[in-house]
């Protein structure tokens, strides 16, 4: 059920998505999610190692099932907030950490090691302004 309901809620902008693809000489794969892979693309059409709009995944040679699953959290972030209150969302988070992947909360959502990310440095450890042996 959510399947059909995130391809429908993601409709609109997902044929945009799909016009920008095949007009850009993308290979589209559909998967029984309705998820679809829009891939082959030339860089400089699609952002970082790839974007996904609504159901579509914008892509070079990215590939594979695990960064696919990362890619359908956006998917799932794109219908559950619905496409304007998602981008604007996401562009503020962006500005907000200065577009660092580990400090966004909706690629943090999607999985940092599914979307190929490194994992967040550590915090600095806090002084608690104990001191040691008391």
């Amino acid at each position: 059920m959510w399947v059909l309901y995130r391809a429908a809620r993601n409709l609109p902008v997902s044929a945009l998505a799909l016009v920008w693809a095949r007009h850009h000489g993308a290979t589209l794969t559909v998967g029984g999610d309705l998820f679809v892979e829009a891939s082959g693309m030339p860089r400089g059409t699609y952002g970082r190692g790839g974007t996904t709009v609504g159901n579509v995944w914008l892509h070079g040679d990215l590939g594979g099932p695990v960064r696919r699953r990362h890619e359908l959290r956006h998917a799932d972030q794109y219908a559950l907030l619905g496409t304007v209150p998602f981008l604007a969302l996401y562009g503020l988070n962006a500005l907000l950490t200065r577009n660092l992947p580990h400090r966004n909360v909706f690629e943090r959502w999607a999985g940092l090691a599914d979307g190929g990310y490194a994992a967040p440095p550590p915090r600095p450890r806090l002084r608690t302004g104990r001191r040691r042996g008391r």
